[in-house]
């Protein structure tokens, strides 16, 4: 899945669905080399926020070279189309292709604070065909912006003193597969093999590239100017492209101090405000608000050269967020009304704390403009301090904007003093019901939750902060009919309306994407079983629902588009699930023609079934059947047997060691391959082998203070079913129909205790309540059946129901989801096996989570 600043990123161009950065709307608004028509004798085309300009090619002899050396200009936003036309004359009169970011939006992107460290910063790219050409015009155009601004581009080599940058990589779209066995952007060797191509925020050269002799000046320039810094780093609390922010600590002293890093004319945010601007606003604050225990302390502010830090102090405690995330009562299935008393008496002692620090900034004249949970370190004596005053600012300053976190933005019209009541109103609700990021896809859902807050809690009304007065919280229809539909007897009209959903967000016009879900899905190019199409074509299958042919022939034009990747993956995120998918929807031809090019690629390294082994073998072990290819089989087994050896100990060359417990990513996963062969075969070791993945998997799981068993992976607790203990107790169950597993049923009884709890944060199959449900369904037995319902009732907390259907909030709730692991595909196909028809079977649970 994406990081939170991947999809902040993805959350620009779209306010419904998460999109690439290259949609925004920006058309009106272009740099004017990008506009009419062409110069004379040259090409131009648009690819995603680039404009890229290339003269004609008469001969085969005047093409690109594949990479090489290329040149990076940056620019800030004030200077930008004075520097891309410098840039543009010099390239046009030498007749070098070049490509430019399109327009000032694309520019603040690139740029902005959730940019990706390793392409910020990069305005213009510009491709000289040979190594004097580059060389050339690395000299001309450092001569033509010297004294230009720009932000530093961290691959890059810097020329001069200009914001012209060199770097050696590729010129055209390369790929090949890591060590891992994933597809990764590549380079040619001398041997003309293609090897990865690293893209980290740091000047590397491949190891068979020699600089040339005229950049040894700015090499020797760059390793000159580190600049000193009196603190030895012992933790990176985080990165982004603002900078960093470190755990420290002062040579000779020892003392533990926090630094914020700011990179100047980069991290910019939605007012335009860079980093060293919001630093300098942390400064004032921080020397304004000097003495108040509910501050940090301010050390000092250094520059070394390009970056300033800002030295804090470190406040010993744990951040709210965290602590409220270990306490909340409401993650647990037999929660007691004094638990949810003893949890609201502390979030109303954390709140009264936070009201007398605002109270206390409010009195030296500084609004905070910045209050969530994230943002407030506890002391260990329980007493809040206010961390990050980016956004701080004098109370009547109107310049500075309010930030709001997801799902916290301040109404219009406040500011001040009342913008910061609100935020402390809304951090409240956070702390009591954790989905506020609901509010900014259906604001009207903000009194069902506040309601539903107090209800659980036994809150009256007039318990909690007091929310500005000029602020009424509406309800919204959608709310209304989304409650109407999921109290229901049926799920038929529930299922339809999520088919109708999908329907209304599907593009097929689009060549990225055919549903929009999750992230994650722009890297397969909108494909994937996980992410992709393939993944709600198969939902659509087996909920019986319409499927327009033109979604099919979507899925097969964009699979051959990406030919020249090549990689097995796993079941989900590879071409090995997209042509069982192909194949289960009566694309057989297809799904051979997709299959026969996976036939000479390295397998994964990893072992699970995403993205590793065991799932490219249960892929192969289905289309066997599907396609009447033996051969499959005979791959899917020995797969099995270099699995089994792993699991005894053995090294196998090209295969990691499982460390995971669960379904998707661990053991589980290989249990289910071993368990499927065995009963496709009959071959004993492969249930012996199952056994082993099993008990293993259970061995990964600790007992919780509620009774239930969870797996206990990196110190979190997991029972979803992708990572979690409700996935690996539907392959015990499975096993236990085989053959004995030591403790198995008193395993199954204590993962039941787990799989109703009052709060889920998100609704989705593998990381939410409905694939918690789907567990409860089959573990739990027929007394379950009325608990089933009531959690399928409470997707209305999370379910958006608009003319055009139901949407459902995919991953992080930030944008809705089509997607199979996080969006409606997924609750589709749950809801599709939680439905009991007279007379009918029940599907195969392991079967429908796995493209059975």
């Amino acid at each position: 899945m994406a990081g939170a600043h991947e999809t902040q990123l993805y959350c620009l161009a779209d306010p419904m669905y998460y999109d690439t950065p290259g949609r925004l709307r920006d058309g009106a608004d272009r740099y004017p080399p990008g506009l009419g028509e062409p110069p004379a004798g040259w090409r131009r085309e648009q690819r995603g926020l680039w404009t890229v300009l290339r003269p004609e090619v008469r001969s085969a002899d005047a093409r690109l070279p594949e990479q090489g050396w290329k040149l990076h200009v940056s620019a800030v936003r004030e200077s930008a189309e004075r520097t891309l036309e410098a840039v543009a004359r010099i390239c046009l009169d030498r007749r070098v292709a070049f490509k430019f970011l399109r327009g000032p939006a694309a520019l603040a992107v690139t740029n902005g604070k959730f940019a990706g460290r390793g392409s910020s910063g990069k305005f213009i790219t510009v491709y000289p065909a040979t190594e004097g050409e580059f060389l050339t015009l690395a000299e001309e155009l450092a001569r033509a912006l010297d004294g230009f601004p720009g932000p530093y581009v961290l691959t890059d080599l810097r020329i001069g003193d200009a914001p012209v940058f060199a770097r050696y990589g590729a010129f055209v779209e390369l790929w090949c597969q890591d060590a891992a066995g994933r597809v990764v952007p590549a380079l040619r060797d001398p041997s003309g093999a293609l090897v990865p191509d690293p893209r980290e925020p740091a000047f590397r050269l491949p190891g068979w590239v020699e600089p040339p002799a005229a950049l040894r000046p700015h090499l020797a320039a760059r390793a000159a100017a580190r600049g000193y810094l009196p603190y030895r780093i012992v933790e990176v609390l985080r990165f982004s492209n603002a900078g960093g922010i470190y755990l420290a600590e002062r040579h000779g002293t020892g003392e533990r101090v926090v630094l914020r890093e700011a990179r100047p004319h980069t991290g910019l945010d939605g007012a335009g405000a860079d980093a060293l601007t919001r630093l300098r606003r942390e400064q004032w604050a921080l020397e304004r608000l000097a003495g108040l225990a509910c501050v940090p302390r301010l050390h000092e502010v250094r520059t070394v050269w390009e970056h300033t830090f800002l030295v804090q102090e470190h406040v010993e405690g744990v951040q709210l967020f965290t602590e409220a995330i270990r306490r909340y009562p409401l993650v647990h299935q037999d929660c007691t009304p004094e638990q949810r008393a003893r949890y609201a008496r502390w979030v109303g002692r954390v709140v009264a704390g936070l009201e007398q620090a605002l109270a206390a900034l409010h009195g030296r004249g500084v609004r905070f403009g910045d209050l969530h949970p994230a943002n407030v370190v506890l002391r260990p004596d329980g007493s809040v301090v206010l961390v990050d005053f980016e956004y701080a600012a004098a109370l009547d300053d109107r310049r500075v904007p309010v930030a709001g976190a997801a799902g916290q933005h301040v109404p219009p019209g406040l500011t001040g003093a009342e913008a910061d009541r609100w935020l402390l109103w809304a951090t409240w609700l956070m702390l009591l019901m954790p989905v506020l990021e609901l509010a900014d896809l259906d604001p009207g859902k903000l009194p069902a939750l506040e309601r539903r807050a107090r209800a659980w809690f036994g809150l009256g009304t007039e318990e909690g902060p007091v929310r500005p007065g000029a602020v009424a919280l509406v309800e919204s229809a959608s709310e209304r009919r989304g409650r109407e539909l999921l109290a229901g007897p049926s799920l038929d009209p529930v299922r339809r309306e999520l088919v109708a959903g999908l329907h209304a967000g599907a593009t097929p016009d689009r060549p990225d994407r055919l549903f929009p879900g999750d992230v994650a899905g722009f890297a397969d190019g909108g494909t994937g079983v996980s992410h992709g199409a393939a993944g709600v074509l198969y939902a659509l299958h087996r909920a019986g629902a319409d499927r327009p042919q033109e979604y099919a022939d979507w899925l097969v034009a964009a699979v051959r588009r990406r030919a020249d990747r090549p990689g097995t993956g796993g079941l989900y995120d590879g071409p090995l699930g997209i042509a069982l998918v192909l194949a289960r929807i009566g694309r057989t031809e297809e799904a051979e023609e997709l299959l026969g090019r996976v036939r000479t690629a390295r397998p994964a390294r990893e072992a699970g079934l995403f993205g590793g082994r065991a799932g490219a073998a249960l892929a192969r072990l289905r289309l066997a059947q599907a396609l009447d290819r033996p051969r499959e089989l005979a791959h899917a087994l020995d797969d099995a047997r270099e699995l089994a050896a792993v699991l005894r100990g053995e090294p196998v060359p090209g295969l990691d060691e499982p460390a995971a417990a669960g379904l998707l990513y661990g053991l589980a996963g290989i249990a289910l391959l071993q368990l499927r062969l065995y009963r496709r075969t009959g071959e004993r070791w492969l249930l012996d082998s199952g056994r082993t993945a099993l008990e293993r998997a259970v061995a990964g799981c600790v007992r919780v203070p509620d009774g239930s068993v969870q797996v206990l992976e990196a110190g979190r607790r997991l029972a979803y079913l992708d990572r979690g203990s409700s996935g690996i107790a539907l392959v015990v169950r499975e096993f236990l129909e085989h053959a004995e597993l030591p403790g198995g049923e008193a395993f199954l009884a204590d993962v039941r205790k787990v799989c109703a709890p009052g709060f889920i944060r998100e609704p989705g199959l593998f990381r939410g309540r409905v694939g918690l449900t789907l567990a409860l369904d089959r573990l739990g037995g027929a007394p379950a059946r009325e608990a089933v319902l009531g959690q399928v009732r409470k997707l209305q907390w999370h379910l958006v129901a608009r003319p055009e259907g139901l949407l459902v909030p995919g991953m992080r709730l930030r944008r809705f989801s089509a997607d199979l692991h996080t969006g409606a595909a997924g609750v589709l196909l749950a809801l599709s096996g939680l439905e009991e028809r007279p007379g009918e079977p029940r599907a195969d649970v392991l079967d429908l989570l796995t493209l059975g």
